[in-house]
């Protein structure tokens, strides 16, 4: 098989690699803020102590910082676990 004929298919794989690479790259550093990181800088200047309760019972410590030219939280601090919180039952007296 000439080498002429293997270069085109060759090409156009690489070609369709590049092509599928190069989104997933750009999308990796795009997305939505934390809307919570965000609000708990809203009257805070950059580098001010901020702290918020994401899911799962999880607090996060950090400083403001800017981020799309937006103030939000961003942690510096390990994730800590906040306490379950338990849910008071009424107790039925038996009298």
């Amino acid at each position: 098989m000439p080498i002429a004929m293997l270069q085109k298919p060759l090409i156009a794989v690489l070609a369709t690699c590049v092509l599928m690479l190069t989104p997933s790259f750009a999308e990796a550093h795009s997305g939505h803020l934390n809307e919570k990181a965000v609000s708990v800088c809203h009257d805070k200047a950059r580098s001010d102590d901020c702290q918020f309760e994401g899911g799962h019972q999880d607090l996060y410590i950090g400083s403001c910082q800017y981020m799309s030219d937006t103030l939000m939280c961003v942690r510096n601090q390990p994730i800590q676990k906040l306490p379950t919180k338990k849910i008071e039952s009424e107790t039925v007296n038996k009298d």
